[in-house]
């Protein structure tokens, strides 16, 4: 029997101000200001999991430049500029590709993420037999560092508004059983949102 979102309880809690995603943020030591960042496309973990996996990385990559486009804290190195410097590097770590470069394209910095689930929903927005569920960590490297300065880890599988209230948040545009793809906008915009507001212009400067 398909999940199905009680009709009382939508009407009461759509009216409702959304929380915020469950986005985890951890930050090895003072990210400095970041005025110019690159965005390195976004990878699988070794075992990600999920049957819309094939997607997942183009998908997340998009949301990842689209979401720091839209922030005023930097400005964004040309994606072909990113692609064609990351096509030169030799196979390493996501952590140490990513400041690599960052160095190689002028930037402070760089912001990438890795995924380990992306399970679309089985169903329709207003029932499922299974709901969507992702899991991405995004990383902050410096120039020229092999180490992140900042991550957000996000996971989350939806759940009925009846299990567990804290999934107010998900009501956005109304409640309904979202997509992988939109389960991991709202945690890329929410972390990427974070980081303007710790490396913006007003951020503590890095040390020497």
């Amino acid at each position: 029997m398909k999940r199905l979102l009680p009709v009382a309880l939508v009407v009461t809690l759509g009216c409702s101000r959304a929380m915020t995603p469950p986005v985890t943020v951890k930050a090895a030591q003072e990210i400095g200001p970041i005025r110019k960042l690159a965005v390195v496309p976004a990878i699988a973990a070794p075992a990600m999991t999920g049957d819309a996996a094939a997607q997942a990385p183009a998908a997340v990559s998009r949301m990842l430049d689209d979401a720091a486009s839209r922030q005023g804290a930097w400005s964004l190195v040309d994606g072909s500029a990113v692609r064609t410097a990351l096509g030169r590097l030799p196979a390493d770590s996501p952590e140490a590709r990513a400041g690599a470069v960052a160095q190689r394209v002028g930037a402070d910095a760089a912001l990438t993420a890795t995924i380990a689930t992306y399970r679309e929903r089985v169903g329709s927005a207003y029932g499922v037999t299974e709901p969507a569920a992702v899991s991405i960590q995004m990383f902050v490297v410096r120039a020229g560092q092999k180490h992140p300065v900042w991550t957000a880890d996000y996971t989350f599988t939806q759940e009925p508004l009846t299990y567990n209230l804290l999934n107010l948040w998900g009501v956005r545009g109304g409640p309904k059983w979202h997509t992988a793809d939109e389960l991991a906008q709202f945690g890329v915009d929410e972390a990427v949102r974070r980081l303007a507001a710790a490396a913006g212009p007003q951020a503590p400067a890095k040390a020497p």
